[in-house]
């Protein structure tokens, strides 16, 4: 029943990351699973013609040193979820990654999409509890290449709190992550969790990594609004997101 019940819980629902491909981007390599000791903690091998490597995922990271690499990247973003129960001790967990290769400086991403018997050793039948083990059914690992750096976009209203009359001025700066001397260039995409309206446009094209723009507040707002910002990436630098909160009274 306790593995039932954590079939249960899984978030089945769960979207997965929107990691698509950038301009440059080259064919996927793929791995196989080798062992788990759990539904997120895995081994995988990679054998090509440049040699054998290796990736690992446990506590929500991944790590790995690809075939031909000469240094081991560590501590990548990882999620994992449960998708579906295959049959009574049988998961089909699917994983997704995203990070940058210390190799190289680019964006690095990917999937894994493994099955797991899990047995129960032990139980007594009165109230006593498992030892589990974990066998691969089968296992997969794919990482993407990009040709870009990883960045991060963070978002700043002044004042933070204003009349549903009045407006905040917004600026966004986008932050490359390997190489902050090659600053990003391209254009961020706005938006709000209420109804009002960006000026000039609801986007704006960084000049030296950022960009500035006003929010108005619709007349019905009302309490806290998310200001959000997109940075759709571009030749070079890999798209990301950040937000802020504004607070708006007057309004209804």
């Amino acid at each position: 029943m306790r593995l039932l019940r954590i079939a249960a819980i899984a978030p089945v629902g769960l979207l997965l990351l929107a990691l698509l491909p950038v301009a440059g981007a080259t064919a996927p390599l793929h791995g196989t699973v080798t062992t788990c000791n759990s539904t997120s903690a895995c081994h995988f091998v990679f054998n090509t013609t440049a040699g054998t490597g290796w990736a690992n995922t446990t506590n929500g990271k991944m790590s790995y040193q690809l075939p031909g690499e000469a240094k081991a990247s560590y501590n990548l973003s990882y999620a994992t979820y449960i998708a579906r129960l295959t049959g009574t001790y049988t998961y089909w967990t699917v994983g997704n990654f995203l990070g940058t290769d210390v190799n190289s400086g680019k964006v690095v991403y990917g999937t894994t999409n493994t099955n797991y018997t899990i047995t129960c050793h032990g139980h007594s039948g009165h109230g006593g509890g498992c030892t589990y083990t974990y066998t691969t059914d089968n296992g997969t690992i794919a990482f993407h290449f990009t040709q870009a750096e990883q960045t991060s976009t963070a978002v700043s209203c002044s004042p933070t709190s204003i009349n549903v009359a009045a407006h905040t001025t917004c600026t966004v700066t986008v932050t490359n992550l390997w190489n902050a001397s090659n600053v990003p260039t391209g254009t961020v995409h706005f938006s709000n969790s209420a109804t009002g309206s960006f000026a000039p446009h609801p986007s704006c094209t960084l000049v030296s990594g950022s960009c500035t723009l006003k929010w108005h507040p619709a007349d019905n707002t009302n309490g806290a609004v998310t200001i959000g910002a997109h940075f759709l990436g571009g030749t070079g630098f890999y798209t990301s997101q950040g937000s802020t909160s504004v607070t708006v009274t007057g309004g209804g």
